[in-house]
Parts: structure tokens; sequence; C-alpha cells
């Protein structure tokens, strides 16, 4: 059997550079595997890149490159493979000849990174499969046209190019392209020179990391600086550099390059701030949102709040009723537009309609941009001079639209994801305020009816007294208080006036009224004696469990003036007679509904003609800001001011004196005055 032959190493790594150049022979086909791999190194090559032949054989080339630099090379055989080969000269050889690929690369040389050439061309490697050979060359000369290439580049990128030689001390840049290097003319400076140009609070940091990167802490550093700009300024500059070699018998350098970031820092703080203020102007917005009770303050926060946080210069709300937009617009909005919206039918084929009915934002950035998506709506355009707009839905449930509001612009505008994610939260919480107005409405419409149902209808007319009684309700919750009054007419052609607080200004608490005033009227029917009426009454608490307690005040009055009254832990009456106008203080026993067999003692009195009885609850009298003693005195010069005047009136201006409490509770006034003898 006749022996293999020995395979022939390809002629062009057998054949040395002249110029000192190191080849390389890479495989640039075979699989993902073996595309790129070393084949063959001769030893220039591996010499110049301080590795044994046998470490770069089956290495990947791209790993020869620093980290984030294996692109360069992998883009560097891809031109290769492509190349297509150019005609022969015609007196050499008629084979065609492969172009050469030329490119700087950097590559790692033992421990430090290297800016060499790298030449290119294709080649038959073993078994006839494609390579190419890759030669390193030595030198990187300046007069090569690659610092042209790598200046040109810089400069549409807006950056200048340096280099900062270590063993000389010396800064210089490519071709002077430093605008602001302050030595247009000048070669080369020391890197002192350089570093006292800067703005002193930077000069520190800069020169750290000139020493970060000569001591090999770290491969890239990115600076940033202030360098004078000549008229008594700053510009704000970033360099990126690292160290390496400029050709393989190069010096050592820090290479950099460095580009102005003035304008666009400063757009990015502008940016940043209006950002900043946007979402300062969204946390107010939704704040409002969460705190409005009413439809008049959820409308007063979106007109006033929802287009300085969009940016816009005006705000249209429609609210839904009956299937019609009812419309209420705020400054920046042309009264025309908000007419021709106004009264819509929610079916009607218009962005805003849309928007509600589909829950789905619109938004369009130009006049142009309406025409083209709403042909048939264009009586919205020919009412504004907007450029611009937004329109968006309160967030409800599919099948229930509640409204929107629409935010105009005066300049084309686009909507940013940004944008488009806060108007998403504010349109939930919007949704949201409005359908819990809409709901508490609600309820204190029902609450309101429960109250008017519960308290008498009408005061009965009872011959000798003139009577008047007021009542509100608390402002929180449902509106339905704990306070009650009542006054009935006795066979005996006296009166029982009756005034009352159950605890809490709820539902629980209105029933339990209800059931107390009941009871008492049937009581006081029966035996209308002020401390049976009360013993009763408390008894009755008790044995039903009742689960909360009532302060009473109950005064009987007879056809000739006599009072008889009883307290059950209520605030003293006040007496307006000819000597003057006071709250006697009178005994009393516990709250109804607190102890079994609990005593409620009778005071005695007497009310002359036109002398005036004043009963009320304690939200007319205590609260946060009055005590009881002060409330006590403001209600008797109250009703001292206005002793002459109708009972009606009188209790008005009692009923204003709660206005000084600053106590969000119930509060009412039943005021009896004994007429004077015709």
């Amino acid at each position: 059997m006749n022996p293999r032959p020995a395979e022939p190493a390809p002629p062009t790594l057998a054949r040395p550079a002249a110029d000192g150049s190191g080849r390389l022979l890479v495989a640039l086909e075979g699989g993902s595997r073996e595309t790129g791999l070393i084949l063959d190194a001769d030893p220039r090559a591996t010499a110049l890149l301080g590795t044994a032949p046998l470490e770069l054989v089956g290495l990947p080339l791209a790993a020869l490159a620093p980290c984030g630099h294996a692109g360069s090379v992998s883009r560097l055989l891809l031109d290769v493979a492509h190349a297509q080969p150019t005609d022969p000269p015609v007196t050499g050889t008629a084979v065609a000849v492969p172009p050469v690929t030329r490119s700087p690369l950097l590559l790692r040389s033992g421990d430090e990174d290297v800016l060499c050439l790298v030449s290119a061309w294709s080649v038959d490697g073993p078994e006839g499969r494609p390579a190419a050979v890759v030669e390193l060359e030595r030198s990187f000369s300046a007069d090569s046209g690659s610092w042209a290439m790598l200046h040109a580049m810089a400069a549409l990128r807006g950056e200048s190019v340096w280099a900062y030689d270590e063993e000389h001390d010396r800064f210089w840049w490519v071709e002077n392209s430093l605008k602001h290097n302050g030595h247009h003319g000048a070669a080369e400076l020391a890197l002192q020179n350089v570093l006292d140009q800067l703005h002193p609070d930077d000069t520190a940091h800069v020169e750290d990391a000139f020493w970060a990167l000569r001591r090999g802490e770290r491969e890239v550093v990115n600076i940033r600086f202030r360098h004078p700009d000549g008229e008594g300024g700053y510009r704000a500059l970033h360099s990126v550099a690292r160290i390496m070699r400029i050709g393989f018998d190069g010096t050592r350098r820090i290479v950099g390059a460095t580009a102005d970031r003035t304008d666009a820092d400063e757009h990015e703080r502008a940016v940043a701030r209006e950002h900043t203020r946007q979402n300062r102007l969204v946390r107010e917005l939704a704040a409002a949102f969460v705190a409005a009770k009413t439809e008049e303050e959820l409308t007063e926060a979106i007109l006033h709040k929802v287009a300085p946080a969009f940016a816009g210069t005006g705000t249209l709300l429609a609210f839904v009723e009956n299937e019609r937009l009812r419309v209420t617009f705020g400054e920046g909005i042309d009264p025309a537009m908000a007419r021709s919206l106004h009264g819509m039918s929610l079916d009607s084929p218009k962005p805003l309609a849309h928007a509600i009915r589909t829950g789905r934002t619109e938004a369009i950035a130009s006049r142009e941009a309406y025409r083209a998506a709403w042909p048939k709506a264009h009586g919205l355009l020919d009412a504004t001079t907007a450029q611009s707009f937004l329109m968006v839905p309160f967030a409800a449930e599919r099948g229930r639209p509640l409204g929107g509001w629409v935010i105009t612009y005066d300049a084309p505008h686009r909507t940013t994801e940004q944008e488009s994610t806060l108007l998403g939260v504010i349109a939930e919480l919007a949704g949201q305020a409005w359908e819990r107005i809409r709901l508490s409405t609600a309820r204190l419409e029902l609450a309101g009816a429960l109250q008017r149902d519960m308290l008498p209808a009408e005061l009965p007319a009872i011959r000798g007294f003139e009577i008047a009684a007021r009542y509100l309700p608390a402002n929180e919750g449902l509106e339905v208080g704990g306070d009650w009054y009542d006054v009935i007419a006795l066979p005996d052609g006296g009166v029982a006036c009756i005034i009352g607080d159950v605890q809490g200004h709820n539902i629980q608490a209105a029933a339990l009224m209800g059931q107390v005033r009941t009871a008492m009227h049937a009581y006081a029917w029966e035996d209308p004696s002020p401390d049976r009426v009360l013993e009763r009454t408390n008894e009755l608490m008790l044995q039903m469990g009742a689960s909360g307690f009532a302060t009473c005040l109950y005064a009987l009055l007879d056809p000739l003036g006599r009072v008889v009254s009883a307290r059950a832990g209520h605030v003293m009456p006040v007496l307006c007679t000819d000597t003057g106008t006071s709250a006697p203080e009178t005994p009393g026993g516990l709250p109804l509904g607190v102890q079994n067999g609990t005593a409620y003692p009778l005071t005695q009195g007497r009310l002359g003609q036109g002398e005036t009885l004043a009963l009320l609850t304690d939200g007319i009298v205590e609260g946060p800001r009055l005590s009881l003693d002060d409330g006590t005195a403001l209600v008797c010069r109250t009703l001292e001011e206005s002793r002459g005047a109708p009972v009606e009136e009188i209790a008005d201006a009692l009923m204003s004196c709660a206005g000084a409490t600053r106590h969000d509770d119930d509060r009412a006034v039943l005021v009896v005055r004994r007429a004077v003898a015709a």
C-alpha cells in the first residue's frame, strides 16, 4: 500500500511577508463552529500576538479581540467571504486575483491591546475549502490614511479623537480635532496642561481616570467633565478612553474619543424637568380625583388640572346623560367647539362619542390626521383652531359609558408611551371618582327621603304657642343622622316638645332614631310625664338590645305656661325671658339605653307670654373649634339678638351657630315661644 503523501502547507503562509508582518490562515466556511477558526499561523504572527502556535490553532479569530470588539473581526471575515475577484492583469496569469480587504482592528497581544492594520484575502484552504489569509501589519503608520478614516468617522458622530503618550507625557489630537482644547495650533501638550484647562471641580476625577488606565485597574473609562467655551462659560464634554498600542511595535498610549454633550445634557435636563413637572401635576390630579365628593369638585379638577398635566392648552368635559353628552369647558376651549359637542348622541360617528362608547382613547396628532380618520366629522375642526386632540373616556364597565374629556393642543402633538400609561391611570381614577359620586348622590337622595319620612312631616298648630324646627344632617357618610325632634299636641291643650340625638350618623343610627321617636310618641300620648316617658324608653332600648344610645330633652308645656322637663344626658335648653337669655343648669340622668333603672329628675319652670324656649342638639353648640361653654354663650347671644323675630327666623339664626363649631355632625333646633294674648 502506497504511503499517503504529506499535505503541502498553504503557499500563502509559506511565503513570508517582506515588512515583518505576520499571517494567519482562517476558515471561511464549515458550519457555525468552524467558520472563523484559525487553521495555521506563521512564527511572526505568533510573535506579534504573544501566543504559542499551538494555542492559536483551533481558536476563533474573534477570540483575539478584546471584549466588545469581536464584531469588527466578524465583519472583516464577512467582507472577505463576499468580495468578488478582480479581473486578472493583462500581462499576468489568467487566474482571477482575490481582492484585499484592509481594516484597523483592536487585538490582544499578551496583556495589551493593540490597534493594528489588518489585510485579508480569500484563498483555497485545506481540502480546497474556502479560507482567508489574515495579515497583521507590524506598524500602524499615520500616513496610511487610516487616521484620516478614523477622524472622519469620529467627526460624523460629533467626536474628536486623541491620544496620550505615557512615555513622553504628551497629549495630542488627531488633526487638532478637539474644538475646545484651547490650543488649536499646538501639536502636543503635557497632560498637566490639559488638566489645567478643565473646570477645577473636574480635574481630580479626570486625573484619577487616567491613572486607573495606566495602572491596569480598568480597561475602559467614561469621563464627564467641563471645558471652558472661550466665552466665560463651560461646555459639557464626555470622553471614552482605553489604553493600547498603536501598531505592534508602537508606543503604549491612552486613546480616546470626546464628544460635546452640552446641548444633549441640557435637553436631557429639560426633559427631566418636564417629566418631574408632569409627574407632580399628575399626582395632584390623581389626588384631586380621589378627594372629589361632588360633580362640581370632579369638574373643577378635570377642567383646571388635566390640560397642564399633559401639556395641553384646554380641556372640555362631557358627561353621559340619557345617551347624550352634557358638555362643560374651561379656558383654552373655543365655545363654538363646546356647542358643537353639547347634546351629541352617544352613537354619533364622531371621535369623542366613539372614545366614550368604546372606552378607548382617541389620540389625533394633527388636523390632517383628524380629516383622514374622521372624514364625516369635520364640524369640530370648523369650530376650533386647535391643532391636535386627545379624547379620553372615563374608565367604566363595558356597556355603561360615563363620559370623558378632550385635551386640545395649539400645535401637532404625538402622545408618548409614558403619556398613554398616565392617561390610562387617570382615566381609571376619574371613572372611579364619577361612579363614587353618582352612587353617593343616589344614596344621599335615598337618605334624604328616609330622613324626611322619619321626622314630622309638619308641626302641629297648637293654640297659644309658636313653634318652629330645623334639622341638617351630617356632611359625611350617608348624611342620615341620629338627631331628631318631635312636637306632640296633647288633649288638654298642652304640648310635648322632644329633641334627641342617637349615637352616630348612619343608617343604623337613623333606624334606631325612628324606633325611639315612635316609642316616645306613643308613651307621651299615654302618660306625658317627662320622667316616665324617658324611663320607659330607656327600658325599651335595653330590652331591644339596641346597639347604640341616645340623649334626649323632653319639655312638657301646658296652656298656662308651666314647664316640666327632664334630660337624658342631653345639652341644656336655652331660655329667653324678659330678664335675659341663659341656659340654666338642670339635673339629668344617663343617656337612654345605657343602664337599667335610671331615674330622670324633673325640673319645674315657667314660660311667660312672649318668652322663648330653644331645644338644641350638641352639633349646634360644641365642636373641634368651639367648647360647650363658648357654644352655649354664642347661642344665648344669638337668641337674645333675634328675640323679637318670627320663630322661623330664630330657628334659622340658631342653626347658623353650628358653623362656628367646625364639627361635622347632625344638628337640630326646636324653638317654642308662648304667644302673647290678644
